[in-house]
């Protein structure tokens, strides 16, 4: 489940968000590949960036952020190729 945010600095990212309750998961590029943030910067950092930044290509298994939901969400945008 894909959402975009609209009405502040992020409206042109698309996110893709727990098939069980709707919360944000990780960020979906343009070119298809995926960018997971987490963490928070320091309040004393210069360079504002999050604590973690992984750009991933491929299919993968995330397991929801939420305390309370824990569902884990298949996201497969490679094709199955077969030889």
């Amino acid at each position: 489940m894909a959402s975009k945010r609209l009405g502040d600095e992020m409206s042109d990212k698309i996110f893709i968000n727990c098939e069980k309750c709707g919360k944000r998961l990780i960020e979906r590029l343009p070119n298809g590949l995926f960018r997971f943030l987490y963490g928070k910067s320091s309040k004393h950092s210069l360079d504002m960036a999050p604590a973690v930044e992984i750009i991933i290509k491929g299919n993968i298994e995330i397991k929801c952020l939420s305390r309370k939901c824990k569902h884990i969400n298949r996201l497969n945008y490679l094709p199955n190729v077969e030889e």
